[in-house]
């Protein structure tokens, strides 16, 4: 269903491998990627799980190029202001802190030398990815870890399912959007650097409900979504292969 998993010459998804695949993919690599997200709104266009599968599948493609294994998405999202939206189910940190620090423990007794927290749901970092990192450290530190979201690279845009996030999903996993849902109301589009927050003073009528950014309806398309995933996979590639 997506770009990289529909193409995998050696499989990279840790819940379909085998005892023996894994440990040939630790040698060669051995480093894990968690992909992080949400249960929540992404607009009428959307899939709810946006962010966690975007995420996966990035690392899928991280994972296809760089080596390494791809732990299944968690979909367990803090903060961000969509709460009330409908399918939105956001969770506490504190337990999320307990849940990423014993993981990384087990990854590193488990023999990997790196890890790569990647969220597409932005605001899982601040709330718990980086306090889980930092008790890592104080209890084990072994691993080198970064904790990420894709809007900090460099050529790496992001916003609420508005353009980009649209985008990438328009790349990644193209069966999950349908923008024609969003067309049936053109006449107060937004320019192609305007960004709007449509979870302020909009009703549920409107085709952005519940999105902030560029609007998707004219400028949202798979090319912008293949240029912000070549660079955020261009920059973990690189942070792999620092000693």
């Amino acid at each position: 269903m997506g770009v990289f998993s529909d193409d995998l010459e050696r499989e990279v998804r840790l819940e379909y491998m085998r005892p023996e695949e894994v440990a040939a993919a630790k040698k060669a690599q051995p480093a894990i990627y968690v992909p992080f997200g949400s249960i929540e709104w992404h607009g009428y266009q959307n899939a709810v799980g946006l962010d966690a599968v975007k995420a996966h599948e990035q690392l899928v493609g991280l994972a296809a190029r760089a080596g390494g294994v791809v732990y299944p998405a968690v979909f367990f999202g803090t903060g961000g202001g969509h709460g009330d939206y409908p399918s939105s189910y956001m969770v506490s940190a504190e337990p999320m802190i307990r849940l990423v620090t014993e993981l990384l423990v087990r990854f590193d007794a488990d023999g990997y030398e790196k890890a790569i927290l990647l969220s597409g749901h932005y605001p899982n970092r601040r709330e718990y990815l980086d306090a889980a990192v930092e008790e890592y450290m104080k209890q084990s530190g072994g691993m080198r870890v970064l904790a990420i979201v894709e809007n900090e690279v460099e050529g790496v845009e992001g916003d609420h399912a508005a353009k980009y996030e649209t985008s990438f999903m328009m790349y990644l996993h193209p069966r999950t959007v349908d923008l024609e849902r969003i067309r049936r109301k053109t006449d107060d589009i937004g320019g192609p650097e305007e960004v709007v927050n449509w979870m302020k003073d909009t009703g549920e009528d409107h085709p952005c409900y519940g999105i902030v950014g560029i609007d998707p309806r004219a400028h949202a398309s798979e090319d912008v979504g293949r240029e912000g995933v070549e660079n955020l996979l261009a920059f973990l590639a690189r942070w792999l292969a620092e000693a």
